[in-house]
């Protein structure tokens, strides 16, 4: 089979005679991804099972106001009973992802390599290769795959599952725009109160606008202002003890550029000015903004995803990435065909994006 265009040009760019800058290959689209990193950093493990992480949760208490509530007696008046009957489950189902990459023998032998098995986990590097070498092509080929990995998986994590059936269900499943319908875990969040984010969007706007009772949990999107201390500052103020009322603890704050702006605007505006006035020429720029403890975050991937003016502040304790044990970011070297001289790498994860606690975490936007 003949080389490709794309694999022709990558060996030639690893060729002495091609290429005029010996050392690694320039990394120049390479963008910060803070909500892999949380939650990757942070994941949680499973011993696997049938397919469901399954969760307990209880959302509402007592008997409907039968027999459950105190109530005065004396002497031998008889009292009332009942029985708690409110546990739910939450089952999410786990999925399994896959990225891969190939690589022939004949690209190794031109970066000066040669490989001694089968499966390509033994490699012999040629004596003097690095006078004709200039870029690790392997290395090279195996980052180009582990950024294709944190770009998608990213993706995955930023969406509502509707991209990929078989994938994780990110964030904006979980994290609903209208909090008010929906099955997540199994419960349906027109039956079950307890089960709605926090949104301030112009979609949940719209239902509130013809279902009042919908908000208490939200409302339209802010029009930023800077007068009265500042629209969107007095909006977060409110939302915050919202979102500590049933013992949340948002401790993460993603927001696109627009965002960030509007808030830097409304503070600058409100009288946030240094102890040493301008004599002194100072730097005029303003530092990482900070909520209640918690760093205001750009996240690159909401510009892209046309989310600029959109802000996502999370519950660290109620959202996690559950891993299957031993099964994430896991490396493969399948064997090769044995009519085919070619090399395969792979990467698998195993798990699921997952809630517990949905009232302690917001999504925000302005307009």
């Amino acid at each position: 089979m003949a080389f490709t265009a794309g694999e022709l040009n990558s060996i030639a760019a690893s060729a002495l005679d091609f290429y005029f800058n010996k050392g690694d290959a320039f990394k120049l689209s390479l963008q910060k991804k803070p909500l892999l990193n949380w939650l990757e950093n942070s994941k949680k493990s499973f011993p696997g099972g049938k397919g469901n992480i399954s969760l307990g949760v209880i959302g509402t208490y007592g008997a409907g106001g039968i027999n459950d509530g105190v109530k005065g007696y004396t002497h031998n008046d008889k009292v009332v009973f009942y029985t708690p009957a409110n546990n739910q489950r939450l089952n999410f189902p786990w999925r399994e992802h896959h990225i891969g990459i190939t690589l022939t023998h004949t690209e190794l032998k031109i970066d000066g390599i040669s490989v001694m098995d089968t499966s390509g986990e033994n490699l012999r590097k040629h004596s003097n290769r690095e006078m004709t070498v200039l870029i690790e092509l392997l290395e090279t080929k195996l980052f180009d795959m582990g950024e294709r990995y944190a770009i998608t998986m990213n993706n995955l994590f930023w969406g509502d599952g509707s991209a990929d059936a078989k994938a994780l269900a990110g964030v904006q499943f979980l994290i609903s725009d209208d909090p008010s319908v929906g099955v997540v875990g199994g419960l349906d969040r027109a039956n079950y109160a307890f089960m709605r984010n926090r949104a301030r969007t112009a979609a949940f706007g719209a239902k509130v606008a013809t279902t009042p009772a919908l908000a208490a949990h939200g409302g339209d999107a802010i029009t930023s202002n800077t007068a009265d201390g500042g629209a969107l500052l007095t909006v977060l103020d409110s939302e915050f003890r919202q979102l500590i009322r049933f013992g949340g603890k948002p401790t993460k704050f993603l927001a696109g550029s627009d965002f960030i702006g509007a808030m830097e605007k409304e503070m600058r505006a409100n009288g946030l000015y240094s102890q040493t006035g301008f004599s002194q020429g100072g730097d005029v720029s303003m530092g990482a903004l900070n909520y209640k403890g918690t760093t205001i975050e750009y996240d690159p991937t909401l510009d892209v995803l046309g989310k600029s003016k959109r802000a996502y502040w999370l519950d660290g304790r109620a959202i996690s990435l559950q891993a299957m044990q031993n099964e994430w970011r896991r490396s493969h070297s399948p064997e090769r065909a044995p009519d085919e001289f070619v090399m395969y790498r792979s990467l698998t994860a195993t798990g699921q994006l997952v809630a517990q606690q949905f009232d302690s975490s917001l999504v925000i936007d302005i307009k």
